[in-house]
């Protein structure tokens, strides 16, 4: 499907890959990456957000995976599909909180004993 235009609407979106527009603004929800740019409160999607949408199209129904099968397998790809919305930490609870998802989506032990150090860090430089 060669993508032609800079941005579609939720309709011609819907058409081309055969989703309903109900479920694309449902995985908008779901999925961090995927955020359409919004024009007087249209969506406008992007052919990456299409190509997202195929992706995650294929990997739920096609593959059948659950909604948190498919978010862990973005979360493989991130460098392919990264979040729109930059993190803010606007605390050292945010911080911490932040570190205990990323924490909880690894299973690398030298990456978890990074992560409690700069947890710990965080906690001390917090109880000052």
């Amino acid at each position: 499907m060669p993508l032609t235009k800079s941005y579609y609407t939720i309709r011609e979106v819907s058409s081309m890959l055969d989703v309903p527009a109900y479920t694309l603004r449902y995985w908008e929800t779901v999925f961090p990456q995927l955020c359409p740019v919004r024009v007087n409160s249209h969506r406008k999607y992007t052919p990456e957000d299409i190509k997202l949408v195929a992706s995650l199209k294929s990997l739920l129904k096609d593959k059948g995976m659950t909604l948190e099968g498919a978010k862990r397998e973005l979360v493989k790809s991130y460098r392919k599909f990264p979040p729109r919305n930059a993190f803010v930490c606007k605390s050292p609870d945010d911080a911490l909180k932040l570190l205990a998802e990323v924490k909880s989506r690894t299973d690398d032990g030298h990456a978890i004993a990074r992560i409690e150090a700069v947890m710990g860090w965080i906690k001390e430089g917090s109880q000052r």
